[in-house]
């Protein structure tokens, strides 16, 4: 009798569920070039409001002229490359200057890897024994009720050195939501010391000014030698680049993921 393609156990179908579960199944990787990062600060952000992670860390690699060492690998990753000076720009790339550790999401991970990704980050920097980590955000601005710029929220083993940020702490009833919150979580279990720094954003929109003031806090507590002049003249350009891929990417998964 001739096979039926359409029957679900002849062995070549086996073998394509067995192909899908193990992309579905493929654990989230750091993939760096062998080296001692023992003793880095990681700095890190993803699309959250305003952009505001994306822009301040990708400005970071930009202004601390960052090589990339590594890449993330992911079981879902998003289709799309860019292109560099350097050549391919891919999805997630790990950067370095230094004892500074940079991980640079260009897009989102999809979903239903997202609190995977933001858990892998986390627990490579505590086996890797990092220093400490510092998370950028965004918080939306119709919740702004001080005259504050942006809050931190630090893990309890960074809780003395986030004084020197002087910024308050964000107040009891506003929440940090999405991967963010996952690597904080990750890092207070593991007393681990991390500090969000979440300056108020438009929500809306691409906002460098935001990244701007996150990175000027980040440069004086770290003592780096970064000028956001540039980011903040090109602003209107950013934000013009960013709505374009943002609907890029938007048709693209909602074809791929949908």
């Amino acid at each position: 009798m001739e096979a039926n393609p359409r029957d679900p156990f002849r062995e070549d179908n086996f073998s394509h569920l067995n192909y899908l579960l193990g992309v579905m199944l493929m654990p989230v990787q750091v993939l760096v070039e062998k080296k001692t990062l023992r003793g880095s600060t990681l700095i890190t952000g993803f699309h959250g409001v305003g952009q505001t992670g994306y822009i301040a860390t990708s400005y970071l690699i930009h202004a601390l002229k960052a090589e990339r060492i590594g890449f993330v690998e992911v079981g879902n990753p998003p289709p799309w490359v860019g292109t560099a000076e350097g050549g391919l720009v891919t999805p997630f790339e790990v950067y370095a200057k230094g004892k500074t550790v940079l991980v640079k999401l260009e897009f989102s991970p999809h979903r239903s890897e997202e609190a995977e990704f933001a858990k892998s980050i986390a627990n490579w920097a505590i086996e890797e024994k990092f220093k400490d980590a510092i998370l950028v955000g965004g918080l939306d601005i119709s919740f702004k009720q001080r005259r504050d710029d942006f809050a931190v929220v630090p893990t309890g083993a960074y809780l003395d050195k986030a004084k020197l940020f002087k910024a308050p702490i964000l107040e009891p009833g506003l929440l940090v939501y999405g991967p963010l919150a996952v690597m904080l979580s990750e890092f207070e279990i593991h007393d681990f010391p991390a500090i969000a720094v979440l300056p108020y954003a438009e929500p809306a929109r691409a906002d460098p000014a935001a990244a701007a003031l996150a990175i000027r806090r980040i440069a004086s507590t770290y003592n780096f030698k970064v000028d956001v002049d540039e980011l903040v003249k090109d602003a209107k350009f950013i934000e013009r680049e960013f709505d374009h891929k943002s609907r890029l990417t938007r048709k693209s998964l909602q074809r791929m993921y949908a």
